[in-house]
């Protein structure tokens, strides 16, 4: 053996995310000059970095190695003990190679999160809520569900209500949500509520969510019922006034012109049988009340990037937009625009807006054409997630209506 190695320390406890540098020492044991190349090796070798990776002896000398861990903040990256191996070859005699090795142990790191596939529904009484749990640690994850909701307005069931789930993986629950008391009022009234997945001793992961709750008597149920009204009057007048009479003026002039042909009738024999046309039943006209229409937008953007993502409206329909809700699940930073054409009409500054809903509802809906173009552009400052991609998700929901 022409040299020896060896770790000033053992069971060095490393973050990951987080560097960590252990010193080994290599001794020359030989009377000659060598060199040795220095290759990690093993379960760690890709998160480790060597400082001198060649080392030059006299002989009988010794140098200490910086010898820097740095596994990643992965949920792949396995928490517990580690082996840390160090292959050293001298260039002279390869075959003869000195092993230095020591035990790390890798840290547990907590990365839970909620999300919704259905940030807001629509409805009178009763919705369904789809989100996803995800655990982006290294450890197993058990999460009990919580309904967090301040109005008092809102009960639901988690099914299931509580789950476990492995490092890196995803597990779908459903929120079967009702209101206490229904919507009497005109017009509708937005219920904001958090669902929490929670785990004794680790971080809290959150979600917001909205429940437009829409009124028991549909809204402009009195224009649409004195419309129907005003038509049914219409309808009765026209009939009255102008079908009814030229009907009987027909009836009689047919009456009139008709000169009956008496014939004596033998037992038995058969009467000419007359049939007697019915006027036509007066046609109805189907007041359109539209479609209820919803679009989500998604949009990818580096650091310093500006992307945008369209919809056009199609010919022959009207889009009336009353909801926009923002999506900024990895709190990224930058300016969210939505345009129709080329007019601004809302813009949020990703820092200062909520995490994961930003609501903007409008009283009176925004009008768009046949063939506008409605542009959710993303200006990404800097990624608050670790893929280095601003993430960010718009919901457009209105009603469309066609000619």
């Amino acid at each position: 053996m022409v040299a020896q190695a060896q770790f000033s320390t053992s069971d060095v406890t490393v973050q990951p995310g987080t560097a960590e540098t252990l010193s080994m020492i290599l001794y020359n044991l030989g009377n000659r000059t060598e060199t040795f190349t220095l290759v990690p090796s093993g379960l760690v070798a890709g998160w480790v970095r060597l400082s001198p990776p060649t080392v030059t002896l006299f002989g009988g000398t010794s140098e200490t190695i910086q010898v820097t861990l740095k596994p990643p903040q992965l949920a792949t990256t396995p928490a517990g003990p580690a082996p840390l191996t160090v292959r050293i070859i001298p260039q002279d005699e390869p075959d003869d190679v000195i092993i230095a090795e020591t035990t790390v142990i890798i840290g547990a790191f907590h990365d839970r999160r909620v999300h919704l596939l259905q940030p807001v529904v629509r409805s009178r009484r009763r919705a369904t809520y789809e989100f996803l749990i995800e655990n982006q640690g290294n450890s197993q994850a058990s999460c009990r569900l919580h309904l967090i909701d301040t109005s008092q307005r809102l009960d639901g069931d988690f099914d299931p209500p509580a789950v476990g789930i492995e490092p890196g993986g995803t597990s779908l629950v459903r929120l079967r949500m009702k209101a206490i008391r229904r919507q009497w009022r005109r017009g509708t009234r937005t219920l904001p509520f958090s669902i929490e997945a929670d785990q004794q001793g680790f971080p809290t992961a959150i979600a917001n969510a909205n429940f437009v709750q829409t009124p028991i008597i549909p809204e402009h149920v009195g224009r649409r019922i004195a419309g129907l009204v005003v038509l049914a009057g219409a309808l009765a007048g026209a009939w009255f006034g102008l079908i009814r009479p030229a009907t009987r003026n027909a009836a009689k002039d047919a009456v009139r012109d008709f000169t009956p042909v008496v014939e004596s009738t033998l037992p038995g024999a058969s009467v000419p049988s007359v049939t007697i046309v019915a006027p036509p039943a007066p046609t109805t006209t189907v007041v359109d009340v539209g479609t209820p229409f919803s679009n989500r937008f998604s949009v990818e953007a580096g650091p310093n990037e500006s992307k945008p993502t369209t919809y056009q409206v199609p010919a022959g329909s009207e889009l009336r937009v009353t909801d926009l809700i923002l999506q900024n699940v990895n709190a990224d930073t930058g300016i969210a625009t939505v345009r129709k054409n080329d007019t601004v009409i809302a813009q949020w500054d990703l820092s200062r807006g909520a995490l994961n809903n930003d609501p903007l509802q409008f009283f009176t809906p925004i009008v768009f054409e046949a063939g506008t173009v409605i542009t959710f552009e993303v200006a990404c400052d800097a990624p608050g997630s670790v893929t280095g991609q601003c993430v960010e998700g718009m919901l457009l929901s209105g009603t469309m209506f066609t000619d």
